[in-house]
């Protein structure tokens, strides 16, 4: 028999007995928590034409869109996203100048991914979206809802990171940096490369008080007298100025309603949903890697469809939700452990040679009789175990892990999100384009070349986006520099320590991509769950570095 009438294609699964009683059982009571609420319910299409989620409205890219035609030719699409379809349905249905409208949905998404990523092809949302009103209160009431939606389905420990789509921008403009520049800068906010904005912050040439600012980027936890200090720096800014009091003004509307012990304030948070223009949010709790809500404020996606009016909403993804329920109630906070994933080999040495000077040990972790995968330490609750290099950032992103060590060169060629938090000082090398003397004059004149190496996405990264040189590049696992040698390229792309096989083989180094070094890496919900001991352990660690 064929497989296919049996298996479920990738990213899709199928639901039944207790698993789908359990969900239904979760989707009633976040539903009666919206109709509460004063939500009325609204259906959209499972498809709609492409035009709805198209780049300058959407948010999912277009290669990552469910596509087809229908009889007439026209290009529609299965709905990665419910904002746009909803804010489609109320510029049609609702006189929004005499009354705001709160509308709730819960339907399946679709977004066609990678595979191999542990994530789902077609997911459940749910969640609401606050038409008509642009006040920091509606803001309020629907971070107010999502606190009494996630306590509703039995999760009591939980931290909504907030920050403003507009404080980004308007930190651009006033410093005059350059679209070479913020590119750069987005993409070290998107990554969490907080040293990467930390340095970025501290070459920047302007005045004391936005220079401030700037730095704060870098921070995932603002304090309160951050906070204040924030707002004085703004005052001389109007755009900076008119974000800062929005949060501002929300925050004291968060303190009205109870929940400020909920949410924390992280200026540097982005969101590739373009949309956005006002607050942007992320609840975190245990049990996942990622968030189980995003949401944020969208003054003027409505525009699109005809009709000017302000929005924010937020949604859940359900799925996430049933894992993150069972994991919460499996395991107290005050029992719960910290745990390392550490890259084998020296790297997991040195890293432990550096822990022991701030008093954190695990003797028996190099124990060549032990057959044990994980190690523990009861008295300060903290495990670890060892992984292969390009395995680190996959456990820390999911949540396997809660910090990570591993070389940068192994976080640029994986490319998971994760914060990276530290840069731990040794292992220090770099990244080369390397070969032979003749091949200077090809990278000097952009023609195109052959590349091999064992870090194919930081190549392309390199040529594609910072030389824009066309390249082919080749993948390798073994001894990169034979690959000039017999022809099989013109130059590799590489990790150079000393050089000496380079010179040996009659190659040397053309080009230097970046520095490297180890770095400490952190799963972004534990850093907001867990923050006040993983802060503790960065700036116990920086001390001693």
């Amino acid at each position: 028999m064929n497989n296919k009438l049996l298996h479920t294609p990738d990213g899709v699964r199928d639901l039944y007995n207790e698993e789908y009683k359990k969900k239904l059982s979760l989707q009633d009571k976040l539903h009666q928590v919206f109709e509460n609420h004063g939500c009325i319910d609204i259906q959209t299409p499972t498809f709609e034409y492409f035009d709805v989620f198209s780049n300058q409205i959407g948010t999912t890219p277009s290669k990552d869109l469910f596509k087809f035609f229908d009889t007439e030719g026209n290009t529609v699409v299965l709905r990665p996203d419910f904002t746009p379809s909803i804010a489609r349905c109320a510029a049609k249905y609702f006189d929004l100048e005499e009354e705001p409208v709160k509308l709730c949905y819960m339907g399946n998404t679709f977004i066609n991914s990678s595979d191999y990523q542990g994530r789902l092809k077609e997911s459940t949302q749910c969640g609401v979206e606050f038409i008509g009103d642009g006040s920091a209160n509606a803001d309020a009431q629907m971070l107010a809802m999502v606190v009494d939606a996630v306590k509703a389905i039995g999760i009591e420990d939980m931290q909504i990171s907030i920050g403003h789509a507009g404080f980004f921008d308007a930190l651009l403009t006033e410093a005059k940096v350059d679209k070479k520049a913020a590119k750069k800068l987005r993409r070290l906010l998107d990554n969490k490369n907080f040293l990467g904005v930390e340095a970025f912050a501290e070459n920047l040439e302007v005045e004391e008080e936005l220079k401030q600012l700037f730095c704060l980027l870098a921070d995932f936890d603002i304090t309160d007298e951050d906070f204040n200090n924030a707002l004085k720096c703004a005052s001389k800014y109007p755009k900076i100025a008119e974000a800062m009091n929005s949060l501002d003004e929300l925050r004291t509307n968060l303190k009205e309603k109870g929940i400020e012990k909920y949410v924390s304030f992280e200026f540097g948070m982005i969101s590739n949903y373009e949309y956005y223009t006002g607050i942007i949010f992320a609840g975190y709790t245990y049990g996942l890697g990622e968030p189980i809500v995003k949401g944020g404020r969208y003054d003027t996606l409505l525009s699109n469809f005809g009709k000017d009016a302000p929005a924010i909403g937020f949604a859940f993804v359900v799925d996430q939700l049933l894992t993150a329920v069972s994991t919460n109630k499996s395991t107290a906070k005050e029992d719960r452990y910290l745990t390392f994933a550490l890259g084998k080999g020296r790297l997991a040495k040195k890293t432990l040679k550096i822990f022991e000077e701030i008093g954190i040990t695990c003797e028996e972790i190099f124990d060549p009789n032990t057959r044990k995968l994980i190690f523990v330490n009861e008295e300060l609750k903290l495990r670890f175990f060892l992984a292969k290099g390009p395995d680190v950032p996959t456990y820390v992103e999911h949540g396997a892990a809660d910090i990570g060590i591993v070389g940068k060169d192994t976080i640029l060629e994986e490319d998971k999100n994760v914060y990276e938090v530290l840069d731990l000082g040794f292992g220090n090398c770099r990244m080369c384009i390397c070969g032979p003397e003749s091949a200077k004059e090809l990278l000097q004149h952009q023609e195109q070349i052959r590349v091999a190496t064992k870090y194919p996405q930081i190549a392309k990264e390199y040529f594609y986006n910072k030389k824009h040189q066309t390249v082919e590049i080749i993948k390798l696992n073994g001894s990169i520099e034979l690959a000039p040698i017999v022809g099989l390229s013109d130059v590799i792309c590489d990790i150079v320590e000393t050089g000496a096989t380079l010179r040996e083989n009659g190659l040397g180094v053309l080009e230097e991509v970046c520095n490297l070094s180890a770095r400490m890496i952190v799963n972004q919900v534990s850093m907001k769950m867990e923050n006040e001991r993983i802060t503790k352990l960065i700036r116990d660690l920086k001390n001693v570095l």
